[in-house]
C-alpha cells in the first residue's frame, strides 16, 4: 500500500493517534537519557512512520508504536554513553500485550469458520446466493430480487429460512437436539434429568 502524504496522514490518523495515549504511558514508566524529554520520543515516533515507504507490514499499530517509542529511547541511551543499566535492563525486560490471538483463540476460530463455511454450503439454491449477497455484500432485498430474478417477499423468505437453517446446524435451534453436538445433548438430557 504505497501511500501518497495525504494518504500517510489519514492511514496514521485513524491507525495510529488512538495509541498515543499508551505511547506516552509506556515513555513515562521509562527512564529517558538526559536532554532528551517525551515530546523528543514521540516526534521521533511520528517522524519516522512518516518516512516509512508502506505500512502493510504493521499488524498491530499500538504494539508498533510502542516498540518504535521503545527503539528510539535505545538508540539515544546508547548515543549518550551514559549506559544506565537499569534502564536498559527494564526497557529489555518490556512485555508488550498481543493483539493477536492466542493459539487456542486461532484454532477455535478456525474450527467455527470451518462450520460456518459447511453450513453456507449446505444451503440450496437461491437461500445461499439471498444469505451471501445479504450477509457478505451487504445488500438489500430489494436489490437481492432484482439480481436474482424473484419477489423481495421470496428473498425475505429465503434469508428467514436460511438463518433457521443455520441455527439448527450450529446446534442453536432450540429444542432440535439431533442437530446438537454430542456435549450439547448430554448437557440438555442431564438438566432435564435434574428437574424430574
Amino acid at each position: 500500500m504505497s501511500l501518497d502524504l495525504h494518504g500517510r496522514n489519514a492511514w496514521i490518523a485513524i491507525n495510529i493517534l488512538p495509541h498515543e495515549p499508551a505511547m506516552r504511558r509506556f515513555l513515562g514508566r521509562q527512564l529517558l537519557p538526559p536532554g532528551i524529554d517525551e515530546e523528543d520520543v514521540v516526534q521521533e515516533v511520528y517522524g519516522r512512520l512518516i518516512e516509512m515507504a508502506s505500512f502493510d507490514d504493521i499488524r498491530s499499530p499500538r504494539s508498533y508504536m510502542i516498540g518504535l517509542a521503545r527503539n528510539v529511547v535505545l538508540m539515544h541511551l546508547r548515543r549518550a554513553r551514559i549506559v544506565a543499566i537499569r534502564s536498559l535492563e527494564e526497557m529489555a525486560q518490556t512485555h508488550f500485550a498481543a493483539d493477536d490471538p492466542s493459539p487456542e483463540t486461532q484454532v477455535s476460530d478456525r474450527q467455527q469458520l470451518h462450520l460456518l463455511a459447511s453450513a453456507i454450503a449446505s444451503l440450496d439454491e437461491p437461500a445461499r446466493s439471498v444469505f451471501l449477497l445479504r450477509a457478505v455484500e451487504g445488500l438489500p432485498y430489494a436489490k437481492i430480487a432484482h439480481r436474482l430474478g424473484l419477489s423481495e417477499n421470496a428473498v425475505q423468505k429465503r434469508h428467514a429460512r436460511a438463518l433457521e437453517q443455520f441455527m439448527m446446524l450450529l446446534g442453536r435451534g432450540g429444542n432440535a437436539s439431533d442437530h446438537a453436538t454430542p456435549f450439547q445433548s448430554e448437557t440438555c438430557k442431564a438438566n432435564h434429568d435434574e428437574r424430574a
